[in-house]
């Protein structure tokens, strides 16, 4: 086979894989929200901010799958890799309604930055942002996310969440994908406004107190899953 009939049978498998794959994980996450119990932790951080006004969702990487899609009833503009897999996360999650900017800290992210910043202050749009990518290190905060709550002037509120029955990958983000019937736990964190102003070494105090927070809520959410399993008699997670 030549070069040129393998490049094309490349492209016609990554189209029907754009085609088909986001339909699937539309229908996974429905079907999943109509089998699962869903425990929200902190949910007055929802009620006072989510419900009255714009805010900047900060999710960790490697447990934002069904987050994002329960935001959806918040509408938003996220930002996405211009990676491949970025390209199959972008399709998946306009799919729910968001709008999507493409970039990253390796590839484009100042603009996409930039543009996710305009269209979050243009239409009073909520913004999200996985702070930790697109690379890593797994659950260390980048400055993006204070950069994208300072000049929105939103709050940033992080949100992780937790599955008593799931699927986790061996990845650098260590992926998790909850499975249908479970439990998933979500856990709000405290909401945090960023002025603009603040000297630099100011601004890393922020980060790393977002951080902090997030390390902290995201062991509420393992330790509610904790207990729920203990009360079961269960452990029901899978690493792949």
């Amino acid at each position: 086979m030549t070069e040129k009939k393998k490049e094309k049978g490349r492209r016609l498998w990554f189209r029907v894989l754009l085609f088909v794959l986001p339909r699937l994980v539309s229908a996974y996450a429905w079907l999943l929200e109509k089998t699962s119990k869903i425990i929200i932790l902190n949910q007055e951080y929802e009620e006072a901010v989510c419900k009255r006004r714009p805010f900047v969702c900060a999710c960790h990487h490697g447990t934002m799958l069904y987050p994002v899609y329960y935001c959806r009833r918040y509408p938003g503009v996220i930002m996405v890799s211009r990676s491949w897999d970025g390209e199959l996360i972008d399709r998946c999650i306009r799919r729910w309604g968001f709008d999507t900017t493409r970039g990253s800290s390796s590839r484009g992210g100042k603009e996409a930055l930039a543009e996710q910043i305009d269209m979050a202050k243009e239409k009073a749009y909520n913004a999200g942002i996985a702070v930790d990518a697109p690379r890593g290190p797994e659950r260390v905060v980048k400055m993006g996310v204070v950069v994208l709550g300072r000049e929105t002037g939103f709050p940033v509120l992080p949100l992780v969440s937790w599955s008593t029955r799931q699927i986790q990958f061996n990845s650098w983000d260590r992926m998790i994908v909850p499975l249908p019937f479970s439990t998933i736990v979500m856990v709000w964190g405290s909401p945090v406004e960023i002025p603009k102003g603040l000297e630099r070494d100011e601004y890393e105090v922020i980060r790393r107190n977002i951080e902090e927070d997030m390390l902290r809520i995201s062991d509420q959410a393992v330790n509610k899953v904790r207990e729920l399993l203990a009360g079961a008699g269960a452990y029901a997670a899978k690493k792949v």
